[in-house]
């Protein structure tokens, strides 16, 4: 629906203020951020060509799955030996199973990363689609929940430690998980801050583009995520003599009349279709015009 390239513009607008140091990364599975601005990228941070404040990077999930067990799978196995009946075998093998989501845990590990190092003035978010991001956006309360199971088994293991040898077995491992939850409630309360946050939906208009953005704007709401802005992307120019086109773009001004009237307190942003790709910092600086 062109939300890699309205957050590729967005983020090239706003490098234009040459003060703010501008950090632009996508969470999508299946890349096309480097596309975009016609340049490759990798895992970490790189200097977008023609800019000193703006970097780009596509986060690897299964890169920083291995860098996250390698800086914390020690303390992790730990609490689940401790805690748990598990023989130490039992808990490798069930750390090294291939996670469902792990991109969107990982996606989230590091937002997690970049906000706390509070490196880059404006972050942009090329997100993964709908479903994707809505796992990802759910994520604090889910690893919240997680780190408070891991808290019970560390706290069960202490108080057995305490009682038989009258010591006090907090050390690094009780560290992590407090530094954990610290991490975990900030990235939520900036996720739910619109004073800091916004989420820019990006839709087209047809019935499954418009159905879909309905439903994620619902999720959002209950999660507390801001929404004010709605972009209508790849709507067909009105042409005249084409009565296939002329069709096209009636069928999609009722779409957009549909959302305008369910969603009457947004800003709305339409921007029509371009004959050509919109690949290079050139075109994505036109449709940044357009969208700001």
């Amino acid at each position: 629906m062109g939300k890699t390239t309205c957050a590729s513009s967005c983020a090239v607008k706003l490098a234009e203020d040459k003060k703010l140091k501008i950090l632009i990364f996508s969470t999508d599975p299946a890349h096309s951020l480097g596309d975009s601005l016609e340049q490759e990228l990798s895992n970490e941070p790189q200097l977008v060509s023609g800019f000193k404040n703006f970097y780009a990077l596509e986060i690897d999930a299964k890169k920083t799955w291995e860098d996250f067990k390698k800086e914390y799978g020690d303390d992790i196995r730990e609490i689940l030996n401790e805690g748990t009946y598990l023989e130490n075998q039992e808990v490798s093998e069930l750390f090294d199973l291939s996670i469902p989501g792990l991109d969107e845990v990982m996606g989230l590990k590091r937002i997690m990363d970049f906000m706390e190092e509070e490196k880059y003035d404006r972050y942009v978010l090329d997100t993964a689609p709908t479903g994707h991001t809505l796992r990802l956006l759910a994520l604090p309360d889910l690893l919240d929940d997680w780190i408070k199971v891991l808290a019970k088994l560390r706290w069960k293991y202490r108080y057995m430690v305490s009682r038989f040898s009258k010591e006090s077995a907090e050390d690094k491992i009780d560290k992590f998980l407090m530094d954990m939850k610290k991490t975990v409630k900030h990235v939520n309360e900036l996720l739910t801050d619109p004073e800091k946050t916004e989420f820019v939906a990006i839709t087209i208009p047809e019935a499954l583009g418009v159905y879909e953005t309905k439903r994620m704007i619902e999720d959002l709401d209950t999660m507390n995520i801001p929404v004010r802005n709605i972009v209508i992307n790849n709507i067909v120019p009105k042409e005249r003599g084409s009565a296939f086109l002329e069709t096209r773009r009636k069928t999609q001004e009722n779409y957009i009349k549909e959302l305008k009237k369910s969603y009457n307190s947004y800003e709305f942003t339409e921007i029509e279709q371009e004959p050509e790709e919109i690949k290079g910092l050139k075109k994505l600086e036109i449709l940044a015009n357009k969208l700001f």
